[in-house]
């Protein structure tokens, strides 16, 4: 199971529990028509009876428009081990807490630090560039993200979501 996969399951948690299961903020990204096919609903729905799934959601119509939706989950969060305890990095190599495998993303091209419950992004001085809401950013000067707001890593775009934000999100998609 991936972590959109993961995200959308721990939605019939309700809101509590998707915010006890979850990252903090995570970063989404919707999946190219290249990418592998996304598993059928009876795949996603694999443990639940249909009296757990209706008495957490507002009819079937839900989930399946939910299912329509074709994304990555990038949770931000730390990983055992990796360096830097103030920051969630991102990069291409898997030393990041956040691992993007692609060509125009730096080994550590950014990284990410909440501050007394608000979000801040700062490239690394990558060599493509983080961009904010569509703005190349400065390197090295960190900025604030909030939910919703466009993350491009290299040529990899984002949405940044708090996970409060993010449950909304998903459970009303």
């Amino acid at each position: 199971m991936d972590q959109a996969e993961r995200y959308l399951q721990l939605t019939l948690l309700g809101r509590e529990g998707f915010l006890k299961a979850v990252a903090p903020a995570a970063l989404i990204r919707k999946r190219d028509a290249a990418s592998e096919s996304r598993p059928g609903r009876e795949h996603l729905l694999a443990g639940y009876s249909e009296d757990t799934l209706l008495a957490h959601l507002d009819g079937s119509m839900r989930i399946a428009s939910v299912l329509g939706t074709d994304f990555e989950v990038y949770p931000l969060q730390k990983k055992a081990g990796a360096p830097f305890a103030d920051m969630i990095t991102v990069g291409r190599t898997s030393n990041n807490d956040v691992v993007l495998k692609d060509v125009t993303v730096s080994r550590f091209h950014s990284y990410f630090r909440e501050r007394e419950g608000h979000w801040i992004v700062c490239d690394a001085g990558s060599k493509n560039g983080t961009h904010l809401r569509g703005s190349q950013m400065v390197p090295r000067k960190e900025m604030p993200v909030s939910s919703g707001d466009s993350v491009r890593i290299g040529d990899i775009v984002t949405t940044f979501y708090a996970a409060t934000d993010l449950f909304e999100v998903l459970s009303s998609t």
